[in-house]
């Protein structure tokens, strides 16, 4: 019994800056998960790190038997997913510097975690399985932040199957993941996320991947609700959900390597996080400050360190983020992934829901988002 790692796509040019790359999956065997390495160049516009090589990822989808979706996320979900599937970003080459070379290694588990040797997809059961990937590396906004440039050279990418070889294991099913609800906030809104009665679930996420419009900022109370008010196993505010999300999970880490302006606010990889890094290349007699970061953008800090005055020069930066809220996802804590004991079968409920309530001073323009993974037993 083995892991295969068998390359579908090795050194490969999408076919253009935007589209649709459909890849061909084989059509037997164990999958545990699917690696995709991606590499490119970092654009021009060297204080212009807003859009990442992640957030030009706009779609990620495993399909089967033409139209079934298993897994459905966008580069950022992926992302934070990985990580609460303790599937760290390891060799993860996250940089936005001028004309170099940038590098994401994204994962895709079909387990609750990497090589998991009870829950894999068996491809013998699935007809026609793919993965898609919809890109725009021209993108120069997203999500509310506006101060990015296209990419202009064309990025290339590997495949790469885990499938598991001459096993005598069973698996017990599939994790399906996919984003199951969505609205756009507002100020003291309510919103009933009603969850899909039938299946069973294994984890849920909330997400609010907007500029100045994280979780933290947005979100006043959740709770969620069975049967009508009748259970209500959780109910919380963010800074108690950060509390939970960490004793749970524990610290994120994030690496990143890019050119900024002191006083220019960014998008920040870990929502509520502290940093700290160095300077690569830079003005001389400015440092770096450490920040604490709440809500899902920064301002970078820099110093002019002989008068202890805010500089706003340009420098190369390297950063390490410590926190949680990876991409503001939320994983809700009210279930253990790894305990099929706290999952909930939603067949056997009247309802189920997610409540929101957000806060007074909520934005208009985010999206709050549902994820959802799902503990799929039965093949159609």
């Amino acid at each position: 019994m083995f892991f295969q790692q068998r390359y579908l796509r090795e050194n490969r040019a999408f076919a253009g800056l935007t589209g649709l790359e459909t890849i061909d999956l084989p059509n037997k065997g164990f999958l545990s998960g699917i690696e995709l390495r991606l590499w490119g160049a970092s654009p021009a516009g060297t204080d212009k790190p807003d859009v990442w090589l992640h957030d030009r990822i706009t779609k990620i989808e495993l399909i089967v038997n033409g139209s079934k979706v298993v897994k459905s996320l966008t580069g950022e979900q992926l992302l934070a997913l990985m990580l609460y599937q303790k599937t760290p970003h390891f060799g993860h080459d996250m940089k936005n510097v001028n004309g170099v070379s940038s590098e994401e290694f994204f994962y895709i588990n079909l387990g609750r975690h990497y090589h998991d040797m009870d829950y894999m997809l068996d491809l013998s059961r699935v007809n026609d399985p793919e993965l898609r990937i919809t890109h725009d590396f021209t993108l120069g906004t997203q999500n509310g932040w506006t101060n990015g440039i296209a990419m202009t050279a064309i990025p290339k990418y590997n495949i790469v199957c885990h499938l598991l070889r001459d096993s005598d294991v069973i698996p017990k099913g599939y994790i399906k993941s996919s984003e199951v609800y969505r609205f756009t906030s507002a100020a003291a809104k309510q919103e009933n996320m009603m969850v899909a009665r039938g299946p069973m679930y294994s984890n849920l996420y909330l997400q609010s991947w907007y500029a100045s419009q994280g979780l933290g900022i947005n979100l006043d109370h959740y709770e969620i609700n069975l049967n009508s008010d009748d259970v209500i196993p959780a109910r919380t505010t963010p800074q108690d959900l950060e509390s939970e999300v960490v004793r749970k999970y524990g610290l994120f880490t994030m690496s990143q390597e890019l050119y900024g302006k002191g006083g220019q606010a960014y998008p920040w990889p870990l929502e509520m996080a502290k940093y700290f890094g160095q300077i690569r290349h830079g003005t001389a007699d400015v440092g770096l400050c450490l920040a604490v970061i709440w809500g899902n953008i920064a301002t970078i800090p820099f110093k002019t360190v002989s008068t202890g005055a805010a500089a706003t020069d340009e420098q190369q930066v390297d950063l390490t983020s410590i926190g949680t809220f990876p991409f503001s996802v939320a994983a809700l804590p009210y279930f253990d992934p790894w305990d099929e004991r706290t999952w909930i079968d939603s067949s056997k409920l009247g309802d189920f829901w997610v409540r929101v309530e957000e806060a007074a001073g909520a934005g208009a323009n985010a999206v709050l988002k549902l994820l959802a993974d799902e503990v799929v037993t039965a093949y159609e």
